[in-house]
């Protein structure tokens, strides 16, 4: 066993550890670096895409009204507001809770998720539609 130390990618050093893990730790290291470069790369691509096409009509959904226990249609274009062309959408399933009413009770992994994003929608809001 050597233990010869080259420069290596950073300073720090873990104790006891060989010439050989250095190098395979480098090795890592240096994967690492370049992944997060090809990641950077891929994502600068992304950004550049021009935009989709236009939606083809105003689609109508369903929205749930807890004052009539119903839901009820919405358009797709009833979901913007003035100024915000971006739309966050999530699909929280529910299941049917022992009234038997279809939304009564939500997912918990779902509500989770969306107690997460309730957190970080006042920072987000201004250029998104929630």
């Amino acid at each position: 066993m050597s233990t010869e130390v080259k420069k290596s990618l950073h300073e720090v050093r873990f104790p006891g550890e060989s010439v050989e893990y250095r190098r395979a730790r480098d090795e890592l290291l240096q994967a690492e670096i370049d992944l997060r470069r090809q990641i950077e790369a891929v994502a600068a691509q992304r950004r550049k895409l021009p935009l989709g096409g236009v939606v083809p009509r105003d689609y109508t959904f369903e929205e749930w009204d807890a004052g009539k226990n119903a839901a009820r249609p919405v358009r797709l274009s009833e979901l913007f507001e003035d100024g915000k062309d971006t739309l966050f959408l999530y699909s929280h399933m529910f299941i049917p809770g022992k009234a038997g009413l279809p939304l009564e009770e939500g997912c918990p992994s779902c509500t989770s998720i969306i107690d997460a994003i309730d957190g970080a929608a006042p920072h987000v809001s201004q250029p998104i539609n929630f």
